[in-house]
C-alpha cells in the first residue's frame, strides 16, 4: 500500500465521525502561508462544527504550512494531509473526491475568506433542484460571477469594508434566484456527488490546473446537470496566486482544449457576461446595487424652451427624488438645454447626460429609467430600452390616443397609438396620475400587469406661494373677468364658456370679461368653432380677449385677478389648473367628468351638466355671491393639501424599488434590434392598411432589419473584443502580483 492509499483511507476513518449528509469542505495548498491562515480562521470561525475540514498540501515549500497545521490537527474537524511529492492542483483535488466518496464535496482556494453562514447558503443553492451539479457563490475576483463591477474581477473589497459587511449587503439584498451559469467558477465550488458520480472527476489533462473545472462543467452540462449562482453568498477572492509564472502558457494551452472539445463555450460565456436580461443579469444586479446603490436616470428631454406644465412637474419630481433616495440620481436633457433652464435641478443629482452622451451606448447606463411624460415615437421607446434594464414611463391620460383629431395625419395618430401599445407590451412599470386613467387603459385593450403599475398623483404644493406684480402687465384686461387657461384643444371646451358668456349678458346684466390664454395646437384646436360662433354674436366680439401663451408672471397676474377660473374640460387625467386658481385664492369651477371629480374631491362645488343655462347659473352665483367663492377656494385648498411632492417622491421611489424587485420584462412586441438602436426609426405597420402599403412596409422593414442586424453583428464582436481584453488585464494583474 503507497503513501497515498493510506492517506486515504486515514480520512476516510476520520469521515466516519460525521453524519453522512454532511459535505467535506477541502482546501487545496501549495505555499501561500498568510493567505492560508486568513482562509482557514475564517473557515474555522464560520463552519459548523460537525463539518469536516480537510487540508491537502501539494508539498508545499514553506515549512511554517506543515508546522502550523499539523498542530492543528488535533482539533477533530480538521485533518491536514501532506502530499510527498507536488503533482498539481488537479490530482490533488482529484484525491479529494475519491476519499470522500460519498459526500458532496466544497473545493475553496486558499486564498478565500468566507462570511458566516456561508456553508448553509452554498449548499441550499447547490440543492435547489436535484439536476444541480455545481454551485458558485458571488466574489469580488471570479469572472462572470464578479461584483460590483460585473465580469470585472477586481482585487479588493470596495468601499473598505470587510467581507461580512459586503456578504451582508449582498444577501439582504438578494432574491435567491440561483441562475444557471455555463460553468463553476473555481475560487470555491460546492460539488454534488450525483454529479462526480455520473461525470466522473476532473480531466489529468489539466494538471497541474486551470480549465479543469470548465471542463467538468461542459461534460456535467452534456450529462443533463446543470450549474447555478448562489447570488446570496458573497466570499472574498485575493486573485489566483498559487500557480507560477508558466500560468498564461498553461492558460493558453487548456483553452484551446477546451475550445476544441467545447465549441459553443465561448460564446456561451461572452453572452452570459455581457446580456442584460436573464436571470443571471438580474442577481449580478442585485449584488451591484447592494454595494453601489442603484443608478436612476430621469428622462428629463422636455426641459428647455418655453415654460410648460410638464417642464415644472418634471422639475419638481426630480427635486423632491433628490431628498427622498441616496441613490444615484441622474437626469437626460436635450443637448441644446441651456444651463439656465437647469439651474434649479443640476446641484441635486448626480449626473447629467446629454442624449448625444447616450446615443452610442451598446449596453445599459441605468439601473432604471423614468420617463414622467408619455412616449411619442417607437423609436423613443427603443432608446429608452436601450440605455436601462428597466422602463418605467408616466401615462398621463389617453386624451391624444383617443382623439384622431390632435394627429397631424391619420398614419401619425395610427403611429402614436401603436407606440402606446408597444410601450404597454414592454416597458416594466406604469405609473397613472389618478385612477381613472388606470382604469381606461383596458377599455383601449391597453394591458399590463396590475403588479408592474402605480397611481401616482403629482405634488401641488409648488404652487405655494405665488407672486405676481402689483399692477397689470400691459397687454392684460382690466377685472372684472372670467379666465380659461390652457391650450385651446377641443376637449377644453372653450365654445361652452362662450355659450355661458353669451347668457351672463343677456340673463344676468353680467359686463365683465371672458379671457382665453394659452397656445394654439397645431391640430385639434377650437378656434374655428369659436370665430364662427362670435360671428353669429358680434355683440360678444368685444368682450372676449385672445391673449395666446402667456408668460409665467402674466399668467400669475391673470389668476389672482380672475373673478372666475373656468374650466369646463370633457377630459382630463389630473387636472392642476383648478388648483393654480385656488393657490392665489381665486374659485375654479370644473365639470363633475373623467379624473377631475376623482382628483378634486367630493366637497367642491361642480358643473352637473354641460347646458349652457344651467352652467350661466352656477357661474353667476360664483361671481355674484362672496361666500360661495370663498367656500369653493377653502374647499380646493384643503383637497391640494393632500398632494404634496414628497409624498409623490415617496411613493415614486418605492415604486421603483418594487421595479427593481422584479425580473426586467421583455416581449416580442418590441423586436431585439430595434431595442438596441433607436437612432433609426423604428418602422410600425398600421393595422389594416391596404396590401400595396403593407408590401412597401414589409419591404422597408426587411431593409431596416437587415441593417440593423449588421450593426448588431459588430456591437456583439466589440463585447466579445472588450470581454477578452478584460480577461488578458486580470491575467497581467494576478502575475504582477505573484
Amino acid at each position: 500500500m503507497d503513501i497515498m492509499e493510506n492517506e486515504g483511507l486515514t480520512v476516510r476513518k476520520w469521515l466516519a465521525q460525521f453524519p453522512a449528509d454532511i459535505p467535506v469542505v477541502v482546501i487545496p495548498v501549495f505555499n501561500a502561508y498568510e493567505d492560508l491562515m486568513e482562509c482557514l480562521e475564517s473557515l474555522r470561525t464560520t463552519t459548523p462544527i460537525n463539518v469536516p475540514i480537510l487540508v491537502i498540501d501539494d508539498a508545499s515549500t514553506d515549512e511554517r504550512i506543515y508546522t502550523t497545521l499539523n498542530q492543528w490537527s488535533g482539533d477533530g474537524r480538521f485533518l491536514y494531509v501532506r502530499k510527498p511529492t507536488n503533482t498539481g492542483f488537479v490530482s490533488t483535488v482529484n484525491l479529494a473526491f475519491a476519499w470522500t466518496h460519498p459526500r458532496d464535496v466544497v473545493v475553496i482556494n486558499s486564498d478565500v475568506v468566507v462570511p458566516r453562514q456561508w456553508l448553509e447558503r452554498l449548499k441550499a443553492a447547490a440543492h435547489c433542484m436535484s439536476t444541480v451539479a455545481t454551485a458558485t457563490p458571488l466574489t469580488n475576483s471570479g469572472t462572470i460571477v464578479s461584483v460590483p463591477y460585473r465580469s470585472r474581477p477586481i482585487g479588493h473589497l470596495v468601499g473598505g469594508e470587510s467581507v461580512e459587511e459586503v456578504d451582508a449587503r449582498v444577501r439582504a439584498n438578494s432574491l435567491r434566484l440561483y441562475p444557471i451559469i455555463p460553468t463553476a467558477v473555481g475560487h470555491c465550488v460546492y460539488f454534488r456527488r450525483s454529479a462526480l458520480d455520473v461525470v466522473g472527476y476532473f480531466d489529468p489533462v489539466f494538471n497541474p490546473g486551470y480549465g479543469e473545472e470548465v471542463d467538468f462543467s461542459q461534460r456535467a452540462v452534456m450529462a443533463g446537470f446543470h450549474h447555478v449562482l448562489a447570488d446570496d453568498l458573497f466570499v472574498y477572492h485575493k486573485g489566483s496566486r498559487s500557480f507560477n509564472k508558466e500560468r498564461t502558457r498553461l492558460r493558453e494551452d487548456h483553452e484551446r482544449i477546451v475550445r476544441k472539445r467545447y465549441p459553443w463555450y465561448r460564446d456561451w460565456t461572452t453572452r452570459a457576461a455581457n446580456e442584460t436580461r436573464t436571470p443571471l443579469s438580474f442577481a449580478i444586479e442585485r449584488a451591484q446595487a447592494a454595494l453601489l446603490g442603484y443608478h436612476i436616470a430621469i428622462d428629463a428631454t422636455k426641459i428647455g424652451g418655453p415654460l410648460t406644465g410638464t417642464q415644472v412637474l418634471t422639475s419638481e419630481l426630480i427635486q423632491a427624488l433628490a431628498k427622498t433616495t441616496n441613490a444615484r440620481l441622474s437626469i437626460i436633457v436635450p443637448d441644446q438645454v441651456r444651463e439656465s433652464d437647469l439651474s434649479e435641478i443640476k446641484s441635486v443629482v448626480y449626473k447629467i447626460y446629454r442624449l448625444a452622451d447616450l446615443q452610442s451606448a451598446t449596453k445599459p447606463y441605468f439601473n432604471l429609467v423614468h420617463r414622467p411624460f408619455q412616449l411619442r415615437s417607437p423609436g423613443e421607446l427603443a432608446f429608452l430600452r436601450r440605455i436601462a434594464e428597466r422602463v418605467i414611463i408616466s401615462q398621463l391620460d389617453f386624451i391624444a390616443f383617443s382623439n384622431p383629431a390632435y394627429a397631424s395625419s391619420p398614419d401619425e395618430w395610427d403611429k402614436y397609438r401603436e407606440t402606446t401599445h408597444l410601450a404597454f407590451n414592454t416597458v416594466d412599470g406604469i405609473i397613472f396620475l389618478s385612477r381613472y386613467v388606470l382604469e381606461e387603459a383596458p377599455r383601449w385593450g391597453l394591458y399590463i400587469d396590475p403588479n408592474r403599475t402605480q397611481v401616482i398623483p403629482p405634488g401641488t404644493n409648488h404652487l405655494l406661494p405665488l407672486s405676481s406684480p402689483d399692477a397689470s402687465p400691459g397687454r392684460l384686461p382690466d377685472p372684472p373677468y372670467i379666465l380659461m387657461l390652457g391650450t385651446s384643444f377641443l376637449h377644453k371646451n372653450r365654445l361652452y364658456a362662450l355659450k355661458v358668456l353669451k347668457i351672463l349678458k343677456v340673463t344676468y346684466g353680467w359686463r365683465g370679461k371672458l379671457v382665453f390664454a394659452g397656445p394654439t395646437p397645431s391640430a385639434g384646436g377650437s378656434e374655428s368653432l369659436e370665430m364662427a360662433f362670435l360671428r353669429d354674436n358680434p355683440d360678444l366680439q368685444p368682450l372676449v380677449y385672445y391673449l395666446g401663451p402667456v408668460a409665467e408672471e402674466e399668467k400669475v397676474w391673470l389668476l389672482k385677478n380672475a373673478s372666475l377660473v373656468l374650466y369646463p374640460s370633457t377630459r382630463e387625467g389630473f387636472g392642476l389648473v383648478p388648483f393654480e386658481a385656488a393657490s392665489v385664492g381665486t374659485p375654479a369651477l370644473t365639470a363633475r367628468i373623467s379624473a377631475l371629480t376623482e382628483v378634486l374631491g367630493d366637497e367642491v362645488i361642480y358643473l352637473e351638466n354641460f347646458d349652457p343655462e344651467e352652467g350661466a347659473a352656477v357661474v353667476w352665483s360664483f361671481l355674484s355671491d362672496p361666500e360661495i367663492r370663498a367656500y369653493q377656494v377653502q374647499a380646493l385648498q384643503k383637497r391640494m393639501a393632500t398632494f404634496t411632492w414628497e409624498e409623490a417622491a415617496a411613493r415614486t421611489w418605492d415604486f421603483y424599488q418594487h421595479i427593481l424587485n422584479l425580473p426586467p420584462r421583455f416581449s416580442s412586441a418590441l423586436p431585439y434590434h430595434f431595442t438596441q438602436s433607436a437612432r433609426h426609426p423604428v418602422i410600425v405597420s398600421p393595422p389594416h392598411t391596404p396590401l400595396l402599403k403593407r408590401a412597401v412596409w414589409r419591404v422597408a422593414q426587411t431593409i431596416h432589419v437587415c441593417t440593423n442586424e449588421w450593426k448588431q453583428l459588430f456591437i456583439e464582436a466589440g463585447q466579445y473584443l472588450r470581454f477578452l481584453w478584460a480577461q488578458r488585464l486580470t491575467r497581467s494583474r494576478e502575475e504582477d502580483g505573484q
